[in-house]
């Protein structure tokens, strides 16, 4: 058997990883504008980890005997705090799926439904008990462990995976590795937490219960719980490490981008403004020369020397040109994007919203080839709906994932058949699907009686970073 002492040091240690994974979480929650899935989720794993690292903590002081006044308060404060925390993991689990519209809502909802229910049927039965009986306590907190807890980490080991593998697409072997564990490690704490429970006499509790796995394992399962919860800690702020590094050489690689962009810009400036006039100028004086020049023979080498001038400015400009192209970036895009939007407006009344979504550091970057073709579909796309779709306002969206950038025109027109083209519409979405093709991307369009939705899915190309690990 265990000891008491033994006891207050496992409910510390499994309060102390869950508080200081969820410290953690929260000073690394970020804007919604990233493109890592889990740091847009992350708050919720660090409210988990606040609430439930309490719960544990009010456990081990109910069990120290320092507070024999207000052991059944603790007792429902700890079920209600336990409780909670489980909602907050499943929520986690459900945001970091990133699913969308209906689906999103109702997922999001349904925790904090269950929790709802739960809370209802936890304060009627403290209203009925109150702390006379405490029998009500345990089984609602078994209650919230069958149908919060067991599901919520369930779901969250779901989640992590699906990243882990996301982050494995895109090179980043270290992320996914530690999240793979992680999901392991939730998974192993679902079981441990949410289906090895006290026992009752009811199914499933009278037979899996913590006595029965006191027996077969010869540990509690308290301290299985807490070994999970260090295992999550770990290689949490392991993951955050990694994040954090692959951010900083993001930031290294696209400063040395944006210094090698200026410099070949101010090399560029001065060929033209230095080399080319100069060269220019000599040819002119070449010119002069032969106006005045009678000889053939000195006529012909001034004409050889004229043609060599203008074949050097040619390959100068070329070679202008060409440095000058390198430095097309993604903000070269939303430049563009909103210059053609403005000029669109001069010409029609139809209103046009630009929503533009890339976060500074993404996961990934994109050839100045697939940022032109992406430019010219939404071109070819926005140009269809003006003159086709007969709608009162148009929306263009840009938005990244953590392996795509999806480009959409969105209109709230009369819609089309796509099976019955019209005359003169047929030709740019051919083009527009051969552009999307050229470039690996996936090209959809969505058209009902409500309006029309035309979108490009292109996968990330690999990142310098990702290069340089090969």
């Amino acid at each position: 058997m265990y000891t008491q002492n033994q006891y207050l040091i496992i409910f510390f240690f499994y309060g102390l990883a869950f508080f200081t994974m969820g410290i953690a979480a929260l000073l690394q929650s970020t804007s919604k504008d990233t493109s890592f899935p889990l740091l847009k989720s992350i708050h919720y794993l660090g409210y988990f980890g606040l609430v439930h690292g309490i719960t544990e903590w009010i456990i081990m002081a109910r069990i120290s005997g320092m507070f024999l006044q207000h052991q059944s308060f603790l007792l429902v404060l700890g079920t209600f705090t336990n409780g909670l925390s489980f909602a907050f993991l499943w929520t986690f689990g459900v945001s970091l799926l990133e699913k969308k519209g209906r689906t999103k809502r109702i997922l999001l909802g349904l925790p904090w439904l269950l929790f709802s229910i739960w809370l209802a049927a936890f304060l009627v039965s403290y209203a009925i008990y109150d702390t006379t009986y405490l029998h009500w306590v345990i089984v609602e907190d078994i209650m919230s462990r069958y149908f919060i807890g067991l599901p919520g980490a369930f779901v969250s080991a779901y989640a992590l995976k699906k990243n882990a593998d996301a982050m494995r697409a895109i090179n980043l072997n270290s992320v996914a590795i530690k999240l793979h564990g992680m999901a392991f490690f939730f998974a192993l704490y679902g079981l441990l937490a949410g289906a090895v429970v006290d026992s009752r006499g009811f199914f499933l509790a009278n037979y899996l219960n913590k006595a029965l796995f006191l027996r077969i394992f010869g540990f509690p399962v308290e301290l299985g719980r807490a070994a999970s919860a260090i295992g999550i800690t770990i290689l949490f702020v392991g993951v955050v490490k990694i994040f954090k590094w692959e951010i900083d050489k993001r930031i290294e690689r696209l400063t040395k981008q944006q210094a090698a962009s200026q410099e070949r810009k101010k090399l560029g400036q001065e060929l033209h403004d230095v080399i080319i006039q100069n060269l220019f100028a000599t040819g002119l004086q070449v010119e002069n020369l032969m106006e005045v020049e009678t000889r053939p023979k000195q006529l012909e080498n001034f004409h050889y020397i004229k043609a060599n001038l203008n074949e050097a400015i040619m390959q100068i400009r070329e070679f202008i040109g060409q440095v000058s192209g390198q430095s097309f970036e993604i903000e070269d895009l939303k430049y563009n994007l909103s210059k053609l939007v403005k000029n669109f407006k001069k010409t029609c009344a139809i209103p046009i919203n630009l929503s533009f979504h890339v976060p500074e550091i993404t996961l990934g970057s994109l050839s100045q080839e697939k940022i032109t073709e992406i430019y010219y579909i939404l071109q070819e796309a926005l140009c269809n709906a003006i003159k086709h779709s007969q709608a009162t306002h148009l929306t263009i969206e840009i938005k990244t994932t953590v392996n795509t950038i999806i480009a959409t025109v969105k209109d709230n027109g009369i819609g089309f058949d796509q099976h019955q083209v019209p005359e003169g519409h047929h030709y740019g979405l051919i083009t527009m699907r051969e552009r999307a093709s050229k470039i690996n991307g996936q090209f959809i369009i969505k058209s009902s009686s409500k309006g029309t939705l035309v979108s490009v899915i292109i996968p990330w190309e690999e990142s310098e970073d990702a290069k340089e690990k090969h």
